[in-house]
């Protein structure tokens, strides 16, 4: 089955992201696509592929947290035969099986701390050396790095090498969190919907101004990820139906933002974050997630733009306050 191509993003978030990547297509640098859970970094890395020229090559994909950390070695770099117990033949691994391709290290925080060097040695010297052999195999494969917000914690904790880190983040590009780019959602609706009808055997309905001003408003915490299940139980659920979707039948969307609020401003006040440097922070990372666009920084934190800039450049220019103020004591 011949599948339409998705809609040209409308946003300039999107559009400035899926640049960078055409940009860095030609090249053989090595590439960490940094974004939240549900952006769509693995696709990120497909395009990054199919884009360049390793395009003709293979693309080996490896869900890192989909490993056991035990068989982490052995199926990234392959093995001799009595290697280990159980390894009854010898086996290429992922590194090798890429070469002249493309290798996606997908989740690489959750690379085993025992594989790191390994990995290091493939990026530094371009070789690999299977498990039970002492002899290095030259390989030719360029390596692309998908990481979540859990990097940072394993690097800050020291689970995770800085030397392998900056040897991975040649180039780091930041995959645009969903909310950050609403002008794509009414085309990802339709995309999506083509994809489920022809996987699910159900039809597309259509999503009048009401829904989508609902979907719009919802700050999809799961981005595409959860939009695509969003928009697959509500297809499911009402496959008997030939009208359009109603508003109310994404209703279960509030339900796991139930109290996200109380959450969070509990672990601040554990955390002991003043107010003040909560703001900052938070204003910097909308920047930093709508790719430095203060309308759409100002949008995801539901702030005009000039009650945005005006904020952001009075916590700058005074910085967060760390005392109690007003004569309180």
């Amino acid at each position: 089955m011949t599948r339409t191509p998705p809609e040209a993003p409308s946003s300039s978030a999107q559009q400035g992201f899926l640049g960078e990547l055409e940009r860095l297509a030609s090249s053989p640098v090595s590439v960490l696509i940094r974004g939240e859970h549900g952006v769509g970094k693995s696709r990120a890395a497909g395009i990054l592929h199919r884009s360049g020229e390793r395009a003709s090559g293979p693309l080996v994909v490896v869900d890192l947290g989909a490993l056991a950390p035990s068989l982490m070695e052995a199926e990234l770099f392959g093995h001799e035969e009595g290697s280990f117990t159980g390894a009854h033949r010898s086996r290429l691994g992922r590194v090798r099986r890429a070469d002249g391709g493309t290798l996606l290290l997908d989740g690489i925080e959750d690379l085993a701390p025992e594989a790191q060097g390994k990995l290091l040695r493939v990026l530094q010297e371009r070789v690999v050396e299977p498990l039970g052999s002492s002899e290095p195999v030259p390989v030719d494969v360029r390596i692309v790095a998908t990481a979540g917000p859990g990097l940072d914690e394993a690097l800050d904790r020291g689970h995770f090498r800085e030397d392998l880190y900056f040897r991975l983040a040649v180039v780091v590009v930041h995959a645009p969190a969903l909310r950050a780019r609403p002008e794509d959602l009414p085309g990802l609706c339709d995309e999506i919907q083509g994809q489920i009808a022809a996987r699910a055997g159900v039809a597309a309905r259509a999503l009048g101004p009401d829904s989508m001003e609902r979907l719009l408003a919802h700050p999809w915490p799961g981005n595409v990820r959860e939009l695509e299940n969003a928009l697959e139980r509500v297809l499911v659920l009402g496959a008997e139906s030939t009208g359009s979707v109603a508003p109310s039948e994404f209703d279960f969307l509030e339900e796991g933002l139930a109290d996200a609020d109380l959450r969070l401003a509990r672990q601040i006040l554990a955390h002991g974050i003043a107010l003040d440097a909560m703001d900052l922070t938070l204003m910097e990372e909308a920047l930093v997630q709508g790719r430095g666009n203060h309308s759409a920084a100002a949008r995801a934190l539901g702030l005009s733009r000039k009650a945005f800039n005006y904020r952001l450049r009075k916590l700058r220019e005074e910085g967060p306050s760390d005392g109690v103020q007003d004569g309180e004591p």
